[in-house]
C-alpha cells in the first residue's frame, strides 16, 4: 500500500473545504439574480480541489473506483466562466448555447467504460494517468482528465480576445489597483493551467501538484482580496459593461434621446397595445435598426424586447384593474394580449399572483408594482 501525502491532503483539502464554505456563505448573502452562478462557480472550484486532494494525497490508490466519477462535471467549469462573465456584463436575458455542453455530454462516455473495469484495472489506469503513460487506452484517459483544464484555458482566452478584445479592453478600463490585481490573477491562473496540462502530458507530478496547490492558494487570496475590496466586483462589472458598450452598435447613437423616444412611444402612443408588435415595427418607429433597438433595451433596461413590452402592458393593466370595472378579458385585450391565459401567465410572472387577486387587494402588491415600474423607467 502506498504512503499517503499529508501535505497534499491538508493543503488541497483545506482549499476545497474553504471554497465550499465560501459558496455556502455566498448563498446567504447574494441577491437571487446573481446567487446561483456565483455559488456554483466557487462551489465547483471547491469540488475540484477536494478531488485533487483525494488524488494527490494517495487516497486514490486505496479507492480507485471513485476517481473518475467527478471528471465529467469538471467539464462544466469552462462554460461557467463564460456564463459568469456574461452575468457581470449585466445582460440578464443572455442564454448559453447548448453547443457549450457537448463536451460535457461526451465526457460521460469514458466514465461508462471506466465503470466496467475491475479494481485492479482501475488502479493500473490511475497509475498510468498520473505517470503519463500514453499507451492505449491510457492516453485516452489522460486526454479525458486534462480536457476540463484545456476547456478553462480556451474559455479564458476566448473571453479576453473575442469581439475585438472586449475582455482585454475591460481590464484596461479598471482602476489601477484592481487592474494590477486582475492581470496578476489572470497570468497566475494561465500559468497554473498550463503547468497542470503539461504535468499530465509529461507525467510530471511536480507540475500538476504545483498547479493544484496554486489553485488552493489562489482561492484563499481572491477571497481575502474581495473582503478587503468589497466593491471590486462592481468595478469589474462596470468595466465589462463599458467595454461592451464601446464595441456595440450604439456607439454612434444618442442613447438618451433614444430612450426618451422609446418611453414616449410606449407610454404616450401606447405601442404596447398592439398584440402583433414586433421588434422591427418598433425599431422602424424609432428610426434605428432592430439590432440597435434590441441592444438598447438589453443594455439600458437589462431585459429582452418581449419582457420590456410585457412589463409596460402589465403596468397599464394594474392601473386598469384598480380604476376600472371592465372584465379581465377586456383589459387583457386592451393592453395587447391575445388571450386571457397569456395575460394571466405574464401577470403572475410580474406580480406574483393572478389579476383577479390583484383587483381584490391592490395595496398588497405595492412592492411588486414599484419594482415593475422601476424596471421600465427611463435611465438617463
Amino acid at each position: 500500500m502506498l504512503d499517503l501525502s499529508i501535505s497534499d491532503f491538508s493543503v488541497l483539502g483545506f482549499g476545497g473545504l474553504f471554497c465550499l464554505v465560501w459558496a455556502a456563505g455566498l448563498s446567504l448573502q447574494l441577491p437571487i439574480r446573481t446567487k446561483f452562478i456565483a455559488v456554483y462557480f466557487v462551489g465547483i472550484s471547491g469540488f475540484r480541489l477536494v478531488w485533487e486532494a483525494f488524488t494527490l494525497s494517495g487516497f486514490v490508490y486505496r479507492y480507485p473506483e471513485i476517481y473518475s466519477l467527478p471528471v465529467p462535471f469538471l467539464y462544466l467549469i469552462g462554460p461557467s466562466i463564460l456564463f459568469y462573465y456574461e452575468k457581470l456584463s449585466g445582460v440578464e436575458n443572455w442564454k448559453m448555447s447548448y453547443s457549450h455542453f457537448i463536451p460535457v455530454v461526451f465526457a460521460f462516455l469514458p466514465l461508462l467504460y471506466w465503470t466496467g473495469l475491475n479494481s485492479e484495472q482501475k488502479l493500473l489506469s490511475v497509475q498510468s494517468i498520473l505517470n503519463g503513460n500514453w499507451k492505449y487506452p491510457y492516453g485516452i484517459y489522460i486526454l479525458w482528465i486534462i480536457g476540463p483544464k484545456i476547456s478553462i484555458l480556451v474559455y479564458t482566452l476566448f473571453i479576453a480576445f473575442r469581439q475585438s478584445g472586449e475582455g482585454a479592453l475591460a481590464i484596461q478600463l479598471l482602476p489601477e489597483k484592481i487592474r494590477i490585481f486582475s492581470i496578476t490573477l489572470l497570468v497566475y491562473i494561465l500559468i497554473m493551467i498550463i503547468a497542470d496540462i503539461l504535468g499530465y502530458v509529461l507525467g510530471n507530478k511536480f507540475l500538476y501538484r504545483y498547479s493544484a496547490w496554486s489553485h488552493s492558494f489562489a482561492a484563499i487570496f481572491v477571497y481575502l482580496y474581495s473582503r478587503l475590496n468589497p466593491h471590486s466586483m462592481l468595478e469589474i462589472s462596470g468595466a465589462i459593461k463599458t467595454a461592451r458598450y464601446s464595441r456595440s452598435k450604439l456607439i454612434n447613437l444618442n442613447s438618451n434621446e433614444a430612450i426618451l423616444k422609446l418611453n414616449h412611444l410606449m407610454g404616450n402612443e401606447s405601442y404596447y397595445a398592439d398584440e402583433d408588435l414586433r421588434l422591427s415595427t418598433l425599431a422602424d418607429a424609432m428610426q434605428m435598426s432592430s439590432h440597435q433597438l434590441s441592444e438598447l433595451i438589453n443594455v439600458h433596461y437589462q431585459m429582452s424586447f418581449i419582457h420590456f413590452v410585457n412589463s409596460h402592458r402589465i403596468k397599464i393593466a394594474c392601473k386598469m384593474l384598480e380604476e376600472e370595472k371592465r372584465n379581465i378579458l377586456s383589459i387583457a385585450y386592451s393592453v395587447g394580449f391575445n388571450s386571457k391565459s397569456a395575460f394571466n401567465r405574464v401577470f403572475r410572472q410580474c406580480m406574483g399572483n393572478s389579476p383577479r387577486e390583484y383587483r381584490k387587494n391592490p395595496h398588497l402588491f405595492k412592492k411588486e408594482k414599484t419594482m415593475l415600474i422601476e424596471k421600465i423607467e427611463p435611465r438617463l
